[in-house]
C-alpha cells in the first residue's frame, strides 16, 4: 500500500517517512488510535516504504520487486500477526493468512467485527495464542530473505494478553534491522510489559474535509451529507462506512423515540410500557448497530449542550433532532452531560463484551430517566 492511498494523516506520514530518510526507525512502534483512523493502512504503507528499492521523497516507488510483493501482501520479509477465532486445527496466523490477505486487499480499513464475521464467529472470543507468539519468534529469528528490514505487523496487541510476555525478549533485543509495528486501539488493554517497550505514535482522527471527500467519492454522497457524517463519526472511516450501511436516519429516529421516553413528561403515563416496547425493537438490531447507536447518542449529547450554550440549532441535526436537542438543552449542564456521557460510554463498552441488550438498556434507560427527572425538579 502507498502512503498516497491512506486517507489524510499527512503529519503522521511525514514523521514515518522522515524516520526512514534519517535512519532513525524505532524497532518497536505502537500505532495507537481508533482502527477507523487508519493505523493498519499506515503500517502497510510504512512497511512497503521501508523495504522499497527506490523510495521517493514522499512515497515508495510502487514498481520495484519489493513494492509489488508488499502491495500483494506476499513479501517474504513482511509478516502478519492478528487475532483469530478458536477453530480446530488452526492454531497460528499462517493458518488464516489467505483469509487475511483477501480481507486486507478488499479493505485496508479493517475492523475486528468484519474480520471475525468472515468465520461466522462474531460471538467467539478472538485471541492470539502462545503458539502464534512462538511462531513470531521463529520467523523473526531467521535472516531476511531479500530486503533491508524484517517487519512484523501485529494487529490488535490487546488480544495477546499475558501471552505477550513470550515476546518480550525479542522485542527488547531484536535481531538487526527488525521492526515491530503494533496497531492497537486501547492503551489500557495492552499489557504494560509490551507497552513499555514500544514507541507510541498516536493516530488522530482523519481530517473532516479529507474524509468527506472520500465518502463522496466512494459512496456518491452529497457534499452536505458527507461532511455531516464525517463530523458525526469524528473522522472515523470505518464508522462512517458503517453508518451509511446501517442508515443514519434509522438510528437517529430510534434515539429520538428513546429520549422522548426518558425525558420528564406529565403526559407520558405509560412510560414503562413504552420503554419495554422500545427495548424489544432495540435488542434484535445487532451488536454493531447497538454500538453505532451509542456513538450517535454521544454525538447528540454534545450537540444538545452546544445548542443550550449558543442558543442556535445544530447544523448536523435535522429538524426533529434539533427539537429534541432543545428539550434536553433546557435541562442540560456540564455536570449532567458528564454523567450521561459516562453512562452511555459504559453501555458501549458492555455491548462490545456481549452484554444482554435488554437488561443493559433497561438499566441505562432508568438511570438516565432518573437523572433527567432530578434535574427537572431542581430547575422548577
Amino acid at each position: 500500500m502507498l502512503f498516497k492511498n491512506v486517507l489524510g494523516q499527512s503529519e503522521i506520514k511525514r514523521k514515518l517517512i522522515d524516520s526512514v530518510q534519517r535512519n532513525t526507525v524505532s524497532h518497536a512502534q505502537l500505532f495507537l488510535g481508533s482502527l477507523g483512523h487508519g493505523g493498519l493502512a499506515l503500517a502497510l504503507a510504512y512497511s512497503q516504504y521501508l523495504n522499497c528499492e527506490n523510495p521517493g521523497m514522499d512515497d515508495a516507488c510502487a514498481i520495484c520487486s519489493s513494492c509489488v510483493k508488499a502491495a500483494k501482501l506476499i513479501h517474504p520479509d513482511i509478516h502478519f500477526s492478528f487475532p483469530f477465532p478458536r477453530v480446530e486445527k488452526r492454531e497460528k496466523c499462517d493458518d488464516f493468512i489467505h483469509d487475511w490477505r483477501a480481507a486486507l486487499l478488499e479493505n485496508p480499513y479493517l475492523d475486528l467485527f468484519s474480520w471475525m464475521a468472515k468465520f461466522e464467529s462474531e460471538n467467539k472470543q478472538p485471541h492470539i495464542p502462545v503458539k502464534e507468539c512462538h511462531d513470531i519468534i521463529r520467523k523473526l529469528s531467521l535472516k531476511a530473505y531479500e530486503s533491508s528490514y524484517k517487519i512484523l505487523i501485529l494487529w490488535l496487541p490487546e488480544y495477546l494478553g499475558n501471552n505477550g510476555n513470550t515476546l518480550l525478549k525479542i522485542i527488547e533485543e531484536p535481531p538487526e534491522k527488525t521492526v515491530f509495528l503494533l496497531i492497537g486501539e486501547s492503551r489500557d488493554a495492552v499489557i504494560p510489559t509490551i507497552l513499555s517497550r514500544t514507541q507510541i505514535l498516536h493516530i488522530p482522527h482523519i481530517e473532516y474535509a479529507v474524509l468527506s471527500d472520500a465518502l463522496k467519492e466512494r459512496f456518491n454522497l452529497p457534499d452536505e451529507d458527507a461532511f455531516k457524517l464525517a463530523m458525526l463519526t469524528n473522522g472515523d472511516f470505518i464508522e462512517s462506512a458503517g453508518q451509511i450501511e446501517r442508515s443514519y436516519e434509522q438510528l437517529a429516529g430510534m434515539f429520538c423515540d428513546w429520549m422522548e421516553i426518558c425525558l420528564p413528561s406529565d403526559a407520558n403515563q405509560n412510560r414503562a410500557i413504552a420503554l419495554y416496547q422500545w427495548i424489544e425493537k432495540f435488542a434484535p438490531i445487532g451488536r454493531e448497530n447497538q454500538k453505532s447507536f451509542m456513538k450517535y447518542a454521544l454525538h447528540f449529547l454534545r450537540e444538545s449542550l452546544l445548542t443550550g450554550v449558543t442558543g442556535k440549532s445544530s447544523q448536523t441535526l435535522n429538524q426533529t433532532e434539533n427539537a429534541l436537542a432543545q428539550k434536553l438543552a433546557a435541562l442540560q449542564d456540564e455536570d449532567l452531560t458528564d454523567e450521561l456521557y459516562r453512562l452511555i460510554n459504559d453501555a458501549h463498552y458492555h455491548i462490545e463484551r456481549n452484554a444482554n441488550p435488554k437488561i443493559l438498556m433497561m438499566s441505562l434507560s432508568l438511570k438516565i430517566a432518573g437523572k433527567l427527572k432530578v434535574k427537572n425538579a431542581v430547575r422548577r
